[in-house]
């Protein structure tokens, strides 16, 4: 199937026009996971707009309330973004009064981040908002659907992890 595209107008998918090798089903697929992904992304957004945090901080609050006094270091592994990327939204947290760092008692190189009263609050909304989000789209399939679908996510995550390493193995 070939596209005509107007030089001055270009499709509003950047993938519309398909990819050399990929076959259509595996294309489509790729859309709507795509699109899954960016929808549940802003809808977890506009759920939390109501809320004193920003979405990359409602994470940071949910790791602390199941595990306070991690690094920043441990954090930004738990969260899988980088450490400057942590140092920025704790300097935010803290200037919010949601979190305080603490030099670690055993070891005085680590610094700790602890949720404060105000960060333990925001962090139980946090939950609420997560269930709620969670609840009305994936709680929505059946449960044999569910099944299947974190079924097809795990393979799909074992093969972009074992593409990962082999990346990463070229690298070193």
């Amino acid at each position: 199937m070939t596209h005509h595209m107007h030089p001055h107008h270009p499709p509003h998918d950047p993938f519309s026009v398909g990819l050399e090798g990929v076959d259509p089903l595996s294309m489509d697929v790729f859309k709507a996971f795509k699109r899954s992904m960016v929808l549940n992304r802003h809808l977890m957004a506009m759920s939390l707009s109501g809320e004193e945090s920003h979405p990359g901080q409602a994470g940071c609050l949910l790791a602390l309330s199941h595990h306070d006094g991690m690094s920043p270091s441990e954090l930004a592994d738990v969260l899988h973004v980088s450490r400057p990327t942590v140092t920025t939204m704790l300097q935010r947290m803290e200037t919010a009064g949601a979190i305080e760092r603490r030099t670690d008692e055993h070891d005085q190189r680590v610094t700790r981040v602890h949720l404060t009263p105000r960060g333990l609050e925001l962090a139980g909304r946090m939950r609420m908002v997560h269930a709620d989000v969670i609840m009305t789209t994936i709680g929505r399939l059946q449960e044999d659907d569910r099944h299947e679908l974190l079924r097809l996510l795990s393979l799909l995550n074992e093969h972009a992890v074992q593409q990962l390493r082999e990346i990463e193995g070229g690298r070193s």
